[in-house]
């Protein structure tokens, strides 16, 4: 395709990747338990902050990096574990640094 003609057949706005998206994973039930479980072992039950550390129960459900609402997936390489405190933080007005240290932490494991 011409340049010229690159991008005239999507919708104002809108990038050739957003018609690409694929659908974000949800479990539930024993398949979202057993994720949080690994979610859990993998970061030793404790909330992955810097400084923090708290212990965080395996009752406690893991914290998505990318946001449900922003489609984010259900997935190992999105849930990170953090304490209540840490959680109510990342949505709270802190929520962008932490955010920010939890992408960093999960990028340091899978790398991207």
């Amino acid at each position: 395709m011409p340049p010229e003609m690159q991008g005239a057949f999507l919708f104002a706005g809108c990038e050739e990747m957003d018609l690409l998206k694929k659908k974000p994973i949800r479990l539930r039930g024993k398949k979202l338990a057993e994720l949080n479980k690994e979610i859990h072992k993998r970061d030793g039950c404790t909330c992955i902050i810097k400084g923090c550390g708290r212990h965080v129960a395996l009752e406690e459900k893991f914290h998505h990096v990318i946001l449900k609402s922003q489609r984010g997936s259900d997935t190992i390489e999105n849930g990170v574990t953090l304490c209540l405190y840490c959680h109510t933080e990342a949505h709270g007005k802190n929520g962008k640094a932490l955010l920010n240290e939890c992408r960093e932490y999960i990028s340091g494991i899978y790398g991207g």
